[in-house]
């Protein structure tokens, strides 16, 4: 149970807007088209940069629906999350073949039958600066709706 002084401002709004779900258009877009075709640095990347800045908002939003957190404590902990999981991926072998064992389960419920595969490269640590990006975006998208406190 979530205290009543933790309920301040709305369940969600951060994740479900046009910037945000662009990201996600982006990572569809890249894995299914662009990955196949050109398959190069930037198209590694691309998807990457999508995936660190929608994650945490994505974790921002399930947060404040699921548990109604206040939408500063849900954007922190969605960048901590996203964070966390995005460099697991990248650096710690094990914590990836398991993420991977993981998707090969469930993906045939939601009709992915093809094999997951990570290619883990320090490099793409850069790409968690969009992080702070996508919890500035949070941070204005939810104030502009007025619904930041």
């Amino acid at each position: 149970m979530v205290a009543p002084a933790a309920r301040e401002g709305p369940r969600s709004g951060e994740f479900f807007a046009p910037v945000p779900l662009a990201f996600v258009l982006l990572l569809v877009v890249n894995d299914r088209l662009l990955k196949p075709r050109f398959h190069s640095a930037l198209t590694g990347k691309l998807s990457d940069i999508a995936i660190c800045f929608f994650l945490p908002l994505f974790v921002s939003e399930l947060l404040g629906l699921a548990l109604g957190l206040a939408p500063r404590a849900r954007l922190r902990a969605g960048a901590v999350v996203a964070t966390a999981v995005y460099a697991g991926l990248e650096v710690v072998t094990p914590f990836t073949h398991v993420v991977i064992r993981a998707l090969e389960t469930i993906g045939p419920w939601f009709g992915i039958v093809r094999p997951f595969q990570m290619t883990s490269d320090w490099t793409d640590l850069i790409c968690l600066l969009m992080v702070p990006a996508a919890v500035a975006h949070g941070q204005w998208r939810l104030g502009v709706l007025g619904q930041l406190k």
